[in-house]
């Protein structure tokens, strides 16, 4: 319901003032996977087994060669143990310093088309871990091309997991926040805190949410300025005292 009315009123406000509708789909951009058996030893990523959903407003890695692009001096990352993605690094289960924070992770970058802009709401996933022992994740979020130092806040941060792949742990990233909102476009980093490069923590679903909206033509916003300011002098008139 809350996504809806959040819809209804973007709609209201650009159909009215600014003669634009906006696009009102929950999934912007979403990924999956099958378990794929290749190799045969389960350890390995396969892209044909990847499938991609996204909103024919965005632009993200359309397809599993273009998503795995994304692992950046990962030990793990797999889809071939399970139903999911499987990731491990070396940074333990605490990242130390800004060189352990410079590689180790899966990165990906969702981009508005050229005319419109990102409203988001949440990125909600299954989390679990492939193993015994303490394994957790860190995500962060960068706008319109933004770095990811180290030192920021994530926007989840799960110190030890509690899923297991046969029964993943549903969960959810606010990005109601303002500056996630009328943006170009968003990057996710996700690092894996695990004990061992051996180790993996384990994700599926892995889907963003929100809405875009078209921007408004130079002569609609001419015009939307152009009431605005008539309204204010009506108004100012009607203020004026009677003498």
């Amino acid at each position: 319901m809350k996504r809806q009315v959040v819809c209804a009123a973007a709609f209201a406000i650009s159909a009215v003032t600014l003669g634009v509708s906006p696009v009102c789909g929950a999934i912007l951009y979403q990924f999956t996977t099958t378990d794929s058996n290749v190799p045969a030893n389960d350890d390995g990523y396969d892209p044909a087994a990847v499938s991609i959903l996204k909103d024919s407003a965005v632009n993200g890695p359309a397809d599993g060669t273009s998503l795995g692009a994304g692992n950046v001096g990962l030990s793990r990352f797999f889809n071939t143990e399970f139903a999911g993605f499987s990731l491990a690094s070396g940074n333990g289960n605490t990242i130390d310093n800004a060189t352990e924070f410079a590689t180790g992770y899966f990165q990906y970058t969702i981009t508005a088309n050229p005319g419109s802009k990102l409203n988001l709401m949440s990125l909600d996933f299954g989390s679990a871990v492939g193993g015994t022992g303490t394994r957790g994740f860190e995500i962060y979020a960068a706008v319109n091309g933004g770095p990811i130092n180290f030192g920021d806040t994530p926007v989840l941060d799960v110190d030890a997991e509690t899923g297991a792949r046969a029964t993943p742990v549903a969960r959810s990233a606010s990005l109601t926040a303002a500056k996630f909102q009328g943006i170009d476009s968003v990057t996710f980093r996700y690092y894996p805190t695990v004990p061992g490069t051996g180790n993996t923590i384990d994700f599926t679903g892995m889907t963003l949410n929100g809405t875009v909206t078209p921007v408004p033509e130079p002569s609609s916003a001419v015009a939307l300025l152009g009431v605005t300011a008539a309204a204010m002098g009506l108004r100012r008139r009607h203020r004026r005292p009677v003498r």
